[in-house]
């Protein structure tokens, strides 16, 4: 090594690397004495007439002869000694002084020596291990009022009277819907990353939710076993792997009655790393154990991440999945996942899906500012309806009665708006963020909702049991949680109004 190297200090064995990483005192071996502790000075200064003591007894073994105050300094070496000892235990956590003094410590006695390495050793683990419950303070779950980041994903509680919200902010949230101003009873925490999907069935682990961490928790979905003001975790997890986008329960197992036992579970992720996008069913048992049924990730037939899945039913179960590139798939839910078919129905981006109640008609929203409904009863699988919007649309559902076209009924709800970064760059219209309730015959807008939101609407939830003629949940970028009757009225909010 160069004379450079080896001028540097060997680290001592009571600074961890760990410490010596986090320490300013590893950027710089520079210290003003007025930033020294008195013990650090007195240290010093000890060492300093301990050198000179040193310089004596060399002069008087080279035959010269000291005088009286001389011959007494050297005759209190040992004494001074283990004055330095002393000081050296008392020297605090981090010092230099005793390393970058190497010649003081030879002095020592080994077994001196030892001991102060083992104390500082002793308090450098109390230090770290108080460092630790701090960061493990700051980072503990607290009992969430409301979200403090975007939502993305809402879905509804067995009970019909608690929503469950998922959020960026790395939460699951359980609202009540007896007030209008909605109240949250459980928060739940587990997550390591942003929550993108959330879906809820019956059950003691009936409660899903996925994110960016890769990873689906199942939690308690009865809400009468849920504690007001509880924060809690998960009762079971599955490694998806990839950035879990959507989470669907089939609608048509009833609580163990899927094939084979369990329920079945629909996931779409994104590619995270090696991770390519997948859509895969899961069989999850009553304790949450999730076993992989398929798993589809074959590029040659998935046109990359799925931004929604729906099930469907008639003779064989399925799934119907959307993608960037504007085209839906339909997918056997039986087997191997097979792909039955593909649909090229926009121009943009497929966000959302929605399903009439009878299941014959699946309903899109896109960027490319259309909603389409298609008529998945019969193998042509014919575009019914075309419904225009002036924004990019994020989010679609229906009402319980919907029917597209000519001698059509009902409605169907619409949302979106420009992406949140596109905001400041571009010009918005005044409503761009309201919701739009359209006529299921016509398309013709029957009702709007006003100062909703403010940022791009993420997903609905349609609400059938709720308000006069049913109603829906709208979540946004801004955070919110809206309910809204279909006269575009807020019954719910997550914020006074």
């Amino acid at each position: 090594s160069s004379p450079l190297q080896a001028a540097v200090p060997a680290r001592p064995p009571w600074v961890s690397p760990l410490a010596e990483a986090m320490s300013w005192r590893a950027e710089s071996t520079f210290k003003p004495s007025s930033k020294l502790s008195e013990e650090e000075k007195e240290y010093l200064k000890l060492a300093k007439k301990l050198r000179e003591v040193l310089k004596l007894e060399e002069r008087q073994t080279g035959g010269e002869a000291l005088e009286g105050l001389q011959q007494e300094k050297v005759a209190g070496k040992n004494k001074l000694i283990k004055e330095v000892a002393s000081w050296a235990l008392k020297l605090p956590q981090g010092t230099e002084v005793f390393e970058k003094n190497p010649d003081i410590t030879e002095l020592l006695d080994p077994a001196v020596v030892q001991n102060i390495t083992k104390k500082r050793v002793q308090e450098q683990r109390r230090v770290e291990k108080k460092q630790e419950q701090e960061v493990a303070k700051r980072e503990a779950p607290e009992f969430m009022t409301r979200h403090d980041k975007p939502i993305v994903d809402v879905t509804l509680a067995a009970d019909g009277r608690h929503l469950f919200t998922c959020s960026k902010d790395k939460y699951v949230l359980c609202w009540n819907l007896k007030n209008k101003l909605l109240q949250v009873v459980t928060t739940f925490a587990g997550h390591k990353g942003a929550v993108f999907a959330v879906d809820a069935a019956s059950g003691p682990c009936g409660l899903a939710s996925g994110g960016a961490d890769g990873e689906v928790h199942f939690w308690q979905a009865d809400t009468s076993k849920l504690r007001p003001g509880e924060v809690a975790s998960p009762m079971a997890t599955c490694d998806h792997g990839g950035i879990v986008r959507v989470l669907r329960w089939c609608p048509f197992d009833l609580e163990g009655g899927a094939p084979g036992g369990g329920r079945r579970l629909a996931s779409a992720s994104e590619k995270l790393v090696s991770k390519p996008p997948a859509i895969c069913i899961w069989r999850v048992g009553d304790r949450g154990r999730a076993e992989l049924i398929s798993r589809i990730d074959d590029p040659k037939v998935l046109p990359g991440k799925a931004n929604d899945l729906r099930w469907g039913g008639g003779g064989k179960a399925k799934l119907f999945s959307c993608h960037d590139n504007g085209y839906v798939g339909v997918w056997s839910a039986e087997g191997d996942g097979a792909l039955l078919k593909t649909l090229k129905l926009h121009s943009a981006p497929i966000i959302s899906l929605a399903l009439s109640h009878d299941g014959t008609t699946l309903v899109t929203a896109s960027h490319d500012q259309t909603a389409l409904a298609v008529d998945v009863s019969r193998p042509s699988t014919e575009t019914v309806m075309q419904y225009k919007a002036n924004r990019p649309l994020n989010a679609v559902c229906l009402t319980s009665d919907f029917k597209a076209g000519s001698g059509g009924a009902g409605a169907v709800i619409v949302a979106g708006g420009k992406n949140a970064r596109d905001v400041t760059t571009q010009a918005t219209l005044d409503d761009e963020f309201e919701s739009k309730v359209l006529d299921g015959a016509s398309g013709e807008e029957v009702a709007s909702t006003s100062k909703a939101h403010f940022g791009p609407v993420h997903r609905f939830l349609a609400l059938p049991q709720l308000g006069k003629s049913g109603a829906f949940a709208s979540v946004s970028e801004d955070g919110c949680l809206k309910v809204h009757g279909m006269d575009g009225r807020t019954l719910h909010s997550d914020v006074m109004e």
